[in-house]
């Protein structure tokens, strides 16, 4: 009797792959030779969803890429969509904190903001006076913003003097002894958010429940083109303002530099000029 010969079948994997899988022409049983056609299936199926999967797997979204939300000190977001632009790519950054967060340190440094149509482009939000953000140090510096307003709020010391240059400035400051000087030390158990060298449409913190706190919180050349730097609801140690200028008309007669709270001390070494920022 003549014998049948069935040639190895092969597949030839893609070139970044670099090898050939080998299949298996049949299993001797008795003498004779089974052949396994369902086998070269089967191997052909699992290789076709293996690449399925890898195409359609979807990207995890970690701190800090934009058009995200993060939530209690978690490095992974979630999708956010701008109410404003929703059928628009969302390059905003959004902080949500609540549960009695404890953050160490939150930087913004070299990031550059603004799109057409938002209001805020840096927004700070604590939930009432019982509900707060309290945070030990909050530094602007080397930034420019067309306004700038914190209210609602209270500060041990405020600093704003060292090259801090606006189009306008008023400093309604309640001078009150009894305001605290926030100290936050120890880092222990906290997380940290830092984020540099971006452009982004703005940047979002939220508290959304119970108190934030935040040892250190910092924006170093943060430049917004459009939009204010807005605060509310803040319980603050030092709040230092330095080598940064706000204005978005250069009519020094309209305030474009906003503060108004209750401090222990209050250094106000504002320069007033035509500052017009574009």
């Amino acid at each position: 009797m003549d014998k049948i010969r069935i040639p190895v079948v092969g597949i030839k994997m893609p070139h970044f792959w670099g090898f050939r899988l080998p299949m298996p022409g049949g299993i001797y049983l008795g003498g004779g030779k089974l052949i396994l056609v369902g086998f070269s299936t089967v191997i052909v199926g699992f290789v076709a969803s293996m690449f399925v999967l890898i195409n359609t797997g979807e990207q995890q979204i970690t701190w800090p890429m934009t058009g995200a939300s993060y939530i209690n000190g978690s490095m992974v977001g979630a999708n956010h969509v701008d109410p404003e632009f929703p059928a628009d790519k969302s390059q905003t950054l959004q902080l949500y904190f609540g549960d009695d967060l404890r953050l160490d340190e939150v930087t913004f440094r070299n990031i550059s903001l603004g799109k057409a149509g938002l209001t805020d482009a840096f927004s700070l939000q604590g939930i009432d006076a019982s509900n707060r953000i309290i945070i030990d140090e909050l530094i602007i510096m080397n930034s420019e913003f067309p306004s700038f307003d914190i209210a609602s709020s209270t500060a041990y010391s405020v600093v704003a003097q060292n090259g801090v240059t606006a189009a306008g400035h008023t400093f309604t400051i309640t001078l009150d002894a009894t305001v605290d000087d926030i100290t936050v030390g120890s880092g222990r158990g906290s997380a940290s958010y830092i984020a540099e060298n971006m452009i982004v449409d703005r940047i979002l913190m939220t508290q959304t429940s119970g108190s934030t706190i935040i040892d250190t919180l910092i924006l170093d050349n943060v430049n917004a083109f459009t939009g204010t730097f807005n605060g509310d609801q803040l319980t603050i140690g030092t709040l230092t303002i330095q080598n940064s200028k706000f204005g978005d008309d250069g009519d020094i007669n309209s305030a474009d530099l906003v503060l108004n709270l209750s401090a222990n001390n209050v250094a106000d070494g504002v320069v007033e000029a035509p500052i017009n920022i574009q």
